[in-house]
C-alpha cells in the first residue's frame, strides 16, 4: 500500500482534480466549515497526501495558526513539502499511532479520502479523539457508493470503469486506480462509521452525503 502511494505521488493532485471534475475543492470547503477553526487555531490533517487540504486548513487558521500534515508515504510528504507554507509542518507517520502528538493539542483533526485505507478504524478515531482538546472537532471526508439508481449507475460507469482507465493513462499505474473503486466497495457503511466514531469517545456525531451520495462527511466532537 505504501509503495503504491509512493508511485502515484507525482500525479496525485492532478488526478484527484480530474477524477472529481474539480469538485474536490468544493468538498474540501465542507471539511473546513465542519472543522470550525478560527484564526490562530491548530489543526491535524491525517493521510494528508500531497497537502491539498492541509494548505486549505493553514489558510483558515492564518499565519498565527499551525497545521500538522501526516502521511505514511514518504513520496507524498516529499511532494507536499514542495508547496509548503510557513505555518505547516509535514511528517511521515502512522495515523493509528500518533507518535509525538500530545493529548488535547489540536482544535480539530481531519482525514480526507484516507480512512478506507486504514484497517483499524478504532485505532484511527481513538487517536484523533486523543489529539483534539475538549470540544475539538474530528472530521472524516470519504468516498461512498450512492444508493439512488441514477447516481449508482453514474458511479459504476465513472469509478468502476473510467477512473481506472484515466488513472492508468495519467499516472502510468493501472493497479493503483483499480484499487480505488475496490477500496470504496469494501469500506464500512456510513452509519457504521458513525458508530465507530462514537465508541471511540466522540459525541454529537453526524454525517451528511453530497454529490448524490458519492461523498460522505462525518463530524464528531470531543466532550468538553
Amino acid at each position: 500500500m505504501r509503495e503504491m502511494f509512493d508511485r502515484i505521488a507525482g500525479r496525485y493532485e492532478l488526478l484527484n482534480t480530474l477524477m472529481s471534475a474539480g469538485l474536490n475543492r468544493v468538498w474540501n470547503r465542507k471539511v473546513l466549515n465542519a472543522a470550525d477553526l478560527r484564526a490562530g487555531g491548530r489543526a491535524l490533517d491525517l493521510a494528508c497526501g500531497t497537502g491539498t487540504l492541509t494548505r486549505d486548513l493553514a489558510t483558515r487558521v492564518g499565519p498565527d495558526g499551525y497545521v500538522l500534515g501526516l502521511d505514511f508515504s514518504k513520496e507524498m510528504i516529499r511532494a507536499a513539502k514542495k508547496r509548503s507554507v510557513p505555518n505547516v509542518e509535514y511528517r511521515i507517520g502512522d495515523a493509528t499511532k500518533l507518535a509525538g502528538v500530545e493529548d488535547n493539542s489540536f482544535d480539530a483533526a481531519t482525514i480526507a479520502y484516507g480512512a478506507r485505507n486504514i484497517p483499524d478504524l478504532d485505532a484511527l478515531f481513538s487517536e484523533m479523539t486523543r489529539a483534539v482538546g475538549p470540544r475539538g472537532k474530528v472530521v472524516c471526508l470519504e468516498i461512498a457508493r450512492p444508493r439512488g439508481r441514477f447516481f449508482a449507475t453514474f458511479y459504476g460507469l465513472w469509478f468502476d470503469r473510467l477512473v481506472p482507465w484515466l488513472g492508468a493513462r495519467v499516472s502510468g499505474d493501472k493497479w493503483a486506480y483499480s484499487y480505488l473503486p475496490q477500496s470504496v466497495k469494501e469500506f464500512v457503511a456510513p452509519d457504521e462509521l458513525a458508530e465507530i466514531m462514537r465508541r471511540n469517545g466522540l459525541q454529537n456525531v453526524t454525517w451528511d452525503k453530497f454529490s448524490g451520495g458519492i461523498i460522505t462527511l462525518h463530524v464528531g466532537s470531543k466532550p468538553g
